[in-house]
């Protein structure tokens, strides 16, 4: 297991599961490249601790202007999206890309693939481009590992961002709808060939029972069953996160399972 995509409906706490993961491969020695692939989540960088967000590895490929025309050009030519190409090498790695277009601290790397910014300026497949073929194309040292943390829905299926990957983590909390949106994505994952592991965030303790009981009956396995914390969400009104939780100490619990994949 070296590249991982955390998925899953919109608020079901990605981007905490997202930096819980990072931070505790980190500890165990693990480089680790948070590839930030949700061009609508603005606050990711907020989350690592860092003041400004990396310059966005979009405008390192020309910017969004520039690869617009260069796709529309592969779409008049009946090219398909989940095989386009904007990337011109082959392959790269992390040290291939200019220092302005990552943010690091310690053992953690974080890119970000491209933001919708402003009113009117067009849809975001580019973006869903650039995702699939970096994950495609950046390769790894024997101690790196890459955690991406996806857009919400499951759009990044269809766009074949998951190709490049070899492991999704479905994250969902204790309600039908999101359990089924993450039901669907490790249905999508599986039909992939990429290893799966469910997630259940944000759980009451006086509902755990029921959640474990509706998710079995669904023919799921809970990988982790990561409890609601109270202090969690006080922090996250201030852009943080609350390492000394019981929840956060449950996610370095998971990543022990992960690491034994590595």
């Amino acid at each position: 297991m070296k590249k991982v995509a955390v998925c899953g409906k919109g608020g079901v706490g990605k981007s905490f599961i997202v930096y819980g993961i990072s931070k505790a491969f980190a500890k165990r020695g693990k480089s680790v490249i948070v590839v930030d692939t949700d061009e609508s989540n603005q606050t990711l960088y907020r989350i690592f601790g860092f003041s400004e967000p990396p310059e966005s590895f979009m405008d390192f490929l020309g910017g969004k202007n520039a690869i617009q025309q260069s796709i529309k050009k592969r779409f008049q030519s009946s090219e398909k999206e989940p095989v386009m190409s904007v990337i011109e090498k082959s392959s790269f790695n992390v040290s291939d890309i200019p220092y302005e277009f990552i943010k690091k601290d310690g053992n953690i790397i974080l890119i970000s693939i491209g933001k919708i910014k402003e009113p009117l300026e067009g849809c975001a497949y580019p973006m869903g481009i650039i995702s699939r073929e970096f994950l495609e194309k950046i390769e790894l040292g024997d101690n790196e590992i890459i955690i991406v943390d996806t857009e919400a829905g499951l759009e990044h299926f269809g766009r074949g961002i998951e190709k490049g990957i070899d492991t999704v983590i479905a994250v969902a909390e204790p309600y039908l709808d999101s359990i089924e949106v993450a039901e669907k994505a490790i249905s999508f994952a599986k039909k992939m060939g990429k290893r799966v592991y469910l997630v259940i965030n944000k759980v009451p303790n006086q509902i755990e029972n029921k959640v474990r009981d509706k998710v079995s009956k669904k023919g799921l396995e809970i990988s982790a069953l990561i409890h609601f914390s109270k202090d969690v969400y006080e922090f996250s009104l201030e852009g943080r996160i609350f390492e000394n939780s019981n929840a956060f100490m449950e996610i370095e619990q998971f990543t022990e399972v992960l690491d034994a994949r590595v």
